[in-house]
């Protein structure tokens, strides 16, 4: 209570007033900044962590993309994690990551892919899971990778319906993980002495919702494996989650793989080359047979048996002229009878010699020997589902004495550009359309055992005639009709 003149104690009232406005003005603005920090620095840990895992995503693409440069022959391969397996330094990359085909977690690899440390908004640094069949694993690699191997990968909204995954071509291949804050139950070992903590202990890291968990994956050669994305405020649910995730699909890796010029048209395309090795490999057969006939392909439908093994690449006697390039001649051998039959002591196509070193256009001469480890028999390995073979009806395997070239008559032969061949060796390009190529495992239906996923010729009968005149999306070599047999691109 003021005791002074009237007129001092209004001023003092004033001032007291004044004051007043200016403590509530201060406490205003201090809580509006205090909000605005908050704010603020939840956006900057969102953008560093989304910043960590694009660079974590590009550096796997550039690694899958330049793969071949430093191993001829495979393309799409991507390194193990960090499992902190071995005498191998923090970062680097377990080259031994479980068995065939398991899918593995870990650590991201950033010493590897050179990436420097990849950290968090929180701090943490990222892990990373990889398909099985995209492991660049020693002793336990994959027979058979190319832009039609699925991922093993499913990826579900925190809600649990499904993102991505729910056909088997659109499977992840690889995901990166940022961890994020600890949550409860959680307790996280860091080695000061390291630059990640060397606490390869996935459970106190990553998590998910009771149902799907994104620290365990389930075992077993080519298991599909599911994860689950955080959302709003799943950190504060009774079973709390808050992985945040980026995804390679099968299309974004090998979009990117095949823009190389390897897979392109040119003359010194290695696609392109392998083809024609083919092709000559097939005519060597008859220039080496004593009456110039032709090996049988393999079938096209394997009858549920497994695309990635070579063995199975095996030729048959069935009715068919047409079907997958052939790696084992056995049938066609015996066809021709031990009088005819070139090197029929070795049932193998590749390892008769006469294919260890073929003239290819574009470059040097192209082996095809199995065990010699070269660029021209691993590149067949991994995309051998996209070869096919087809021979025509008078060159078809059999005993009987060549009568000379030409022996085609306008009826016994494959056509292609109105012109009659011997045979034809073709390169299924990419996917068109509705083709779907799916192996029959992981309860998927074979829908690679359908020609019609594959190549796009006029007409492929299959009886040993028909017009295989190529269509633009197949790449294909012709067997000429002549004395020796030669190779052409067919017209």
């Amino acid at each position: 209570m003021c005791i002074d003149t009237p007129v001092k104690c209004a001023s003092q009232d004033g001032i007291a007033l004044v004051i007043f406005v200016i403590v509530l003005a201060f406490a205003a603005i201090t809580y509006a900044l205090s909000n605005l920090s908050v704010e603020q620095l939840r956006y900057q840990e969102a953008r560093t962590t989304q910043s960590a895992l694009d660079g974590a995503k590009q550096a796997l693409l550039d690694y899958a993309l330049t793969y071949e440069d430093i191993n001829p022959g495979e393309y799409g391969f991507l390194p193990c994690p960090d499992t902190g397996v071995g005498a191998i330094a923090e970062g680097g990359s377990h080259s031994v990551c479980g068995p065939a085909r398991d899918n593995t977690i870990g650590l991201f690899p950033w010493t590897t892919l050179e990436t420097g440390i990849l950290k968090s908004g929180t701090g943490e640094c990222l892990w990373y899971a990889l398909s099985g069949e995209y492991k660049n694993a020693v002793a336990t690699k994959t027979e058979m990778l190319n832009e039609d191997t699925n991922g093993a990968f499913r990826l579900f909204h925190h809600d649990r319906t499904i993102k991505q995954g729910a056909l088997p071509g659109d499977r992840v291949v690889a995901i990166i993980l940022d961890p994020s804050k600890v949550l409860a139950g959680q307790n996280r070992n860091f080695n000061n002495t390291s630059l990640c903590g060397l606490d390869y202990t996935s459970t106190e890291y990553l998590e998910g919702d009771g149902v799907i968990d994104n620290s365990q994956l389930s075992g077993g050669a080519l298991v599909i494996d599911d994860f689950i994305a955080r959302g709003i405020s799943t950190d504060e649910l009774a079973t709390p989650f808050n992985d945040r995730l980026v995804t390679i699909t099968r299309d974004e890796l090998w979009d990117a793989v095949v823009s190389r010029q390897d897979f392109a048209a040119n003359a010194d395309s290695a696609i392109r080359r392998l083809t024609e090795a083919l092709a000559l490999c097939i005519a060597a057969y008859g220039n080496n047979s004593g009456n110039r006939k032709l090996p049988r392909p393999a079938s096209v439908d394997f009858g549920g048996a497994d695309y990635r093994i070579d063995g199975n690449y095996d030729d048959t006697m069935a009715v068919s002229h047409l079907g997958r390039y052939p790696h084992s001649v056995d049938d066609s051998d015996s066809a021709l009878g031990a009088a005819y039959a070139p090197n029929d002591s070795e049932p193998v196509l590749f390892d008769k010699a006469y294919c260890d070193s073929l003239a290819v256009a574009g470059g040097p001469p192209l082996n095809l020997n199995t065990a010699s480890g070269a660029a021209g028999y691993t590149l067949w390995k991994n995309w051998k589902d996209h070869f096919f073979y087809a021979v025509s009806a008078y060159y078809a395997p059999d005993n009987s004495v060549d009568t000379g070239a030409p022996s085609c008559g306008g009826t016994n032969c494959i056509v292609s550009g109105g012109n009659e061949y011997a045979a034809v060796v073709l390169f299924a390009g990419s996917r068109t359309g509705a083709q779907l190529r799916n192996e029959p495992i992981a309860g998927d239906v074979d829908t690679k055992n359908s020609l019609a996923n594959y190549i796009e010729v006029n007409n492929p009968v299959g009886d040993g005639t028909g017009d295989y005149t190529p269509t633009g999306n197949d790449l294909a070599f012709c067997v000429t009709d002549t004395d020796p047999l030669t190779v052409v691109s067919c017209p």
